[in-house]
């Protein structure tokens, strides 16, 4: 599924911004403590891998049922690929993992194989 490109627009400005506002060091350091929403926000294509039987993630003692999700991203001139936990409502709950590649080919490579 190709995500339309004004949500990775809005990621693409928002880095920029963090960049100009705390420099490159501390920007990069925002980013990878808020991976999992600055991946899924600049995500180019989803793909539905299944629903986490792992463990749950308990939000006012309500259990929720999550979806395993691998994206391909471009954030920060970086392209990535990862799986995220997804909510019922689309709202990314987790990262499980990421991969960065050197270019848009290696990564779309590896997310077409689903590694």
């Amino acid at each position: 599924m190709t995500i339309s490109m004004s949500s990775s627009t809005r990621c693409h400005a928002l880095v920029d911004a963090l960049q100009a506002e705390f420099g490159g060091i501390l920007a990069d350091r925002i980013l990878e403590a808020e991976a999992a929403d600055f991946l899924w926000d600049a995500r180019v294509s989803e793909r539905y891998l299944g629903q986490h039987f792992g463990d749950q993630f308990d939000v006012e003692e309500v259990s929720l049922e999550l979806s395993r999700v691998l994206v391909l991203s471009h954030l920060g001139g970086r392209w990535q690929i990862g799986v995220c936990l997804v909510d019922g409502d689309g709202a990314v709950v987790d990262l499980l993992w990421k991969r960065p590649f050197g270019s848009r080919a290696e990564a779309e490579m590896a997310f077409a194989q689903g590694r």
